[in-house]
């Protein structure tokens, strides 16, 4: 590993801080080191101090080259190294990394996995925080003052091993469904209310030239994008009486259900077949990647009727005046219910500091500023004066978005955004002025409101024990391609009928209830902490 040493003098250390022990090498050289972390103020250290953070990126860019982080080393004195990797390629990477020398610390937004934390942390490679938490991280320490937050990111040991990504921005609604307005209006159709008229419409839609280019064989009456919780069918699934979620899991009367195994949820498939056998629904749906599907919504052929996205200012496009969000369709109970997205952690394995770091005082009060609200903001939703800025009233506005910028390249150009840490709470969230993308957000939010199920039929995102981790590895790979295959076939090809008695039974022979009661423990530990 690359690293800076450094020695201070006893005296200033006594005076100021607190000494962390080390052997620090960089380009070639070795100095022993008893470096004064600085408990408040700034800088952290006197002089500079490395440390190497293993990071990954969606957007490909080396976080060295980021103004955040300049101006971040200039304020604290505490320079990374950093070893970055593109988001594809992470998974590899990861393993390799673990097998060999580790860095200082993993970091950004979901860099690794609640199971790689808790493998990782049972063998010793990652390192408990909470200690130095409440030591240098009085931001982080605020955090965890709620308590939906602690119970979730402690460990079944009761360690606190990782750090999150959050956002209270983040909408309670991840999927919402839309249909096009413009063409029911020049068939002279209401917006649908059940699922018998949502099929009328869709069938309107498929036999006629909507788009008026001619052609009626263009059309793609409805779309969706298969295993994605913000575009796929997991929502519509509540026309039955449940809902589905991505992992099947969700909770009734206190207890833990496995969807994929009960009646609502083989009526969905049958009606979904019904659909796509007069197709209705994209025949690319359980195919197309993401980029596909939101080049077809936003086609300037117009060639979409309904689909179902996080928003349409990200989904839609110049298209996006053709369309409204459409209510969940009442099924044959007359109910409507929707998914509820109750935590607004995106990812909890954000940050963990290894047991190679010689100086991890220092590094968590480098990482606690991710958590001052201002900064936490900044790294959100782009930097001051680059994207932000701060208006007579106190508040923050958003900067116009420069010709031949997208709102996203004017936030990750300076900041690492959705590539990192921290918590934008509705603390600083509040003094924000919305602009056009999380105005709509509000705005879809408010519109489900109505339907989104409570906080109590939501499977929350638990840690699971050592021993049960390594049990789910056993079961889950299998269990899960079983119910994917039969999900996407049976609603291709049909069948699930004449199909169903033999699925449950070979996923009872797969260790589905030893499975679902992991889940169940892991959730009534949860509720105890």
């Amino acid at each position: 590993m690359r690293r800076v040493g450094i020695v201070c003098m006893c005296l200033l250390c006594i005076a100021t801080g607190v000494f962390a022990q080390g052997n620090k090498e960089s380009a070639g050289q070795t100095t022993a080191a008893a470096i004064a972390v600085n408990r408040t103020g700034m800088p952290i250290t006197n002089e500079v101090t490395t440390f190497e953070l293993a990071a990954k990126s969606r957007h490909n860019k080396n976080f060295a080259n980021l103004e955040f982080f300049q101006n971040l080393e200039k304020e604290t004195n505490i320079h990374i190294e950093w070893n970055m990797s593109s988001e594809d390629g992470w998974r590899e990477k990861k393993g390799l990394i673990f097998a060999g020398d580790l860095p200082d610390a993993f970091y950004g937004q979901g860099i690794l996995t609640d199971i790689d934390v808790i493998k990782y942390a049972s063998q010793g490679l990652l390192i408990p925080l909470e200690d130095l938490i409440d030591e240098y991280a009085p931001n982080v320490k605020k955090l965890l003052e709620n308590e939906s937050y602690r119970k979730l990111l402690t460990a079944p040991d009761g360690h606190i091993y990782a750090l999150p990504s959050l956002t209270e921005l983040s909408p309670v609604t991840h999927d919402k469904l839309f249909i096009n307005k413009t063409w029911l209006d020049k068939l002279g159709l209401g917006i649908p209310t059940t699922l018998a008229e949502f099929e009328a419409v869709l069938t309107a839609f498929k036999n006629n030239d909507m788009n008026g280019n001619g052609r009626t064989d263009d059309e793609i009456p409805f779309s969706f994008l298969y295993n994605r919780k913000e575009n796929g069918l997991f929502s519509l699934f509540g026309s039955f009486g449940q809902l589905d979620r991505l992992n099947h899991l969700i909770v009734k009367d206190n207890k833990v259900i496995y969807t994929a195994v009960t009646e609502p949820y083989k009526q969905a498939i049958q009606y979904f077949h019904e659909l796509y056998k007069k197709g209705l629904i994209d025949k690319e749906g359980f195919t197309h990647d993401f980029n596909v599907y939101i080049a077809k919504v936003k086609s300037p052929e117009k060639i979409v009727g309904s689909f179902v996205g996080w928003s349409l200012s990200s989904a839609a496009g110049a298209n996006k005046p053709d369309y409204v969000a459409l209510a969940p369709l009442k099924g044959a109970d007359g109910k409507q219910i929707w998914n509820t997205y109750t935590s607004y952690i995106n990812a909890k394995g954000s940050f963990a500091i290894t047991n190679d770091c010689k100086n991890p005082e220092a590094l968590m009060r480098w990482v606690d500023l991710h958590f001052v609200p201002e900064t936490a903001l900044q790294i959100d939703q782009g930097l001051l004066g680059r994207t932000l800025t701060i208006n007579a009233e106190g508040r923050y506005d958003y900067l116009p978005i420069p010709a031949g910028k997208s709102f996203t390249e004017m936030i990750h150009d300076y900041s690492p955004g959705v590539n990192s840490l921290g918590a934008v709470t509705m603390e600083i969230a509040s003094k924000l002025n919305l602009n056009a993308n999380l105005q709509e957000r509000v705005e879809l939010d408010a519109f489900f409101a109505p339907y989104n199920v409570p906080a109590d039929q939501v499977y929350p995102e638990v840690y699971f024990t050592v021993d049960e981790v390594e049990q789910i590895a056993v079961l889950e790979t299998d269990i899960t391609a079983y119910v994917a295959q039969n999900y996407a076939n049976w609603i291709v090809n049909g069948g699930i009928e004449r199909d169903w008695d033999g699925y449950l039974k070979r996923l009872q022979q797969m260790g589905l209830d030893r499975y679902l009661k992991i889940y169940a423990d892991a959730y009534q530990r949860y509720l105890s902490l």
